[in-house]
């Protein structure tokens, strides 16, 4: 007999009495899972924009309409088309229709990005020389706070993992063997429940991820747990994880550390770092997908090409 899963709404009595029986999972409680919560916050944000802009919530087509014409000339069109299917999303789990799927609405955006153009904000890529510079930089902070840094910029760049992985790292995830060290992956953007093993080769030079994470283990007596942690002025570190939005203030004050302009960094530079910097290596496509964790080869070709390119002598 199948066991039907279930979620507890009740926390344990004070006085170690028996629990009220469970509640059964729902399906609306399978489908708030199958979405990452930074995914949930994002579209939450994105709708409170959106009314704050004065898009009324619910929405008619003509309110849509209207959102348009004013975001036109003050957002990108990839920061529009992610608000609309953020609205198109709340308005379908509210029992409304939704009103991005309007015949208008899909022509004025479709207009808009003909007339604005559809290129997306690139960061740049932290490859390997200048990660190594950045390094050295970062060496010059307080050393708690510099363990840290360094442990998660170059694993950030050696496993290429997403900043929402990287910090729900647990020292429970983490295999040390001789070839270096072993990271399970619980889930994530394209893999949400099942989970898979990255592994992170041990350096052949002194900036290696293995040594410097565990040197941040050992300074900061993290021994169990989640990895990556806050560490205030006075070296403290925090018990619970690391924001997933200090993973970018974090690179952008490494990167101005060492007279590098931050406003063209993200946390996504240390993973389109390892995609360039193994792409000039001559890594196969498939084989950086294969760390990356892309679906297709699709995404990374916006790297490959302008590698490939390079490459190409003058004809001249």
């Amino acid at each position: 007999m199948t066991k039907t899963p279930t979620r507890s709404t009740h926390k344990p009595l004070p006085n170690g009495g028996p629990l009220p029986p469970p509640v059964p999972l729902t399906a609306e409680d399978y489908e708030r899972a199958a979405r990452a919560d930074s995914t949930v916050k994002e579209y939450a944000k994105d709708i409170r924009y959106m009314a704050r802009d004065g898009c009324a919530v619910p929405s008619s087509p003509a309110d849509v309409v209207a959102w348009l014409t004013k975001a036109a000339t003050l957002l990108a069109p990839a920061t529009m088309q992610r608000r609309l299917v953020a609205l198109s999303v709340w308005h379908k789990q509210n029992g409304h229709p939704s009103p991005v799927a309007n015949a208008k609405v899909k022509r004025v955006f479709a207009g808009i990005c003909r007339t604005v153009g559809t290129n997306q904000r690139t960061v740049k890529p932290l490859v390997r020389d200048d990660l190594l510079s950045v390094l050295a930089a970062v060496d010059r902070q307080s050393p708690m706070i510099a363990a840290r840094d360094s442990a998660l910029l170059l694993l950030a760049f050696a496993s290429a993992l997403r900043r929402s992985n990287l910090v729900t790292i647990k020292v429970e995830h983490l295999t040390p063997h001789a070839q270096g060290l072993d990271i399970f992956i619980p889930r994530s953007k394209t893999d949400p429940g099942k989970g898979r093993v990255l592994s992170v080769p041990n350096a052949l030079g002194d900036k290696c991820p293995v040594k410097a994470l565990a040197h941040w283990l050992a300074v900061s007596g993290v021994d169990a747990g989640y990895v990556f942690r806050s560490v205030n002025k006075h070296g403290h570190v925090g018990k619970e994880k690391l924001d997933v939005g200090s993973v970018g203030r974090i690179v952008k004050r490494a990167v101005a550390l060492s007279g590098r302009d931050a406003s063209e960094y993200s946390s996504h530079s240390g993973r389109a770092g390892f995609v360039t910097s193994a792409a000039m290596a001559g890594m196969p496509a498939f084989q950086i997908a294969h760390v990356t964790d892309h679906r297709g080869l699709q995404s990374l070709q916006k790297y490959m090409r302008v590698i490939e390119q390079r490459r190409i002598a003058s004809l001249l």
